[in-house]
Formats: C-alpha cells, structure tokens, sequence
C-alpha cells in the first residue's frame, strides 16, 4: 500500500496548523497537532506522526466507514497504487486492510521518515508544533 508523495504529505502537514483567521480574529479550530500527540508531551515521534498521517489517510480512503479498505475503495482509476502492496498490507489476508493493518504497515514501511526527519530540525527524535509549522511553511508557504 503505497501512501503519498513527498509533495501529498507536505500538504498533510497543513493539519498542524490549529488557527485560522477570519475578519482579523482568530479561532482555535479542531486542533489536529494536539490528536496526533497521543502521550500529550507537545511534541510528536516518528510513530505518533506516522499513525496519525495513516489515519488520516485510512479515513479518506474508508468510503463506507466500516473500517477497513478494501482493494476496491483503494484502487482509485488513475492512482497507481499496487494490488502486490495492498496484499502486503493485509495481514490476515481477509481482502481489506483494518486501521491496525495500515498503521503497522506505514510503520514497517517508513512511509513518513523521510519527511519526519526534515522537520524535525534538531534532530532529536520529535517534531514539536513550531517545527511541524517552519517544515509546512518551507514546502507550502507561511501559515495562514
């Protein structure tokens, strides 16, 4: 199960910015940083990261909200993606990979380390939100 490129999971890091302004106000919004810090140290690790980015992505592709993805709602036409991987990903060989599946996949797999270790500009381990905010901005612009 081939997940994102490096420019789709730039735009995933967008989840890490908590505010938005309207009309010269600001209003804290869901706070999507917060949910991905499972332990609620302010700062995520490589695995945090990597479960939240796959959930994301697990929900997206989930169409009938049953928790799993099946081979049918993965396969977008034009997608690319590889039958011979999403087997990988399915360990139980039940036809559809669960959240667990996907999550211990992108894990083994380090989907997101590449990624991971560009933002964690200090090098040591996590990725606090100002880092998460500065790697954003370096591939998408300032936070708006």
């Amino acid at each position: 199960m081939k997940f994102l490129s490096a420019s789709a999971i730039a735009v995933l890091l967008t989840a890490f910015i908590s505010c938005k302004t309207t009309n010269n106000t600001t209003t804290v919004t869901e706070d999507r940083f917060a949910q991905a810090d499972r332990n609620h140290d302010g700062k995520l690790s490589q695995d945090e990261a990597n479960d939240y980015f796959v959930g994301q992505i697990f929900a997206g592709a989930d169409q009938n909200h049953d928790g799993r993805v099946t081979w049918n709602e993965w396969n977008v036409p034009g997608s690319g993606r590889s039958k011979a991987r999403f087997d990988a990903a399915d360990t139980n060989k039940d036809g559809s990979v669960s959240l667990a599946e996907a999550q211990a996949y992108g894990q083994k797999k380090g989907v997101f380390n590449k990624d991971f270790a560009e933002a964690d500009a200090n090098q040591d381990g996590n990725v606090t939100r100002e880092e998460a905010q500065a790697y954003y901005a370096s591939k998408e612009g300032p936070a708006r």
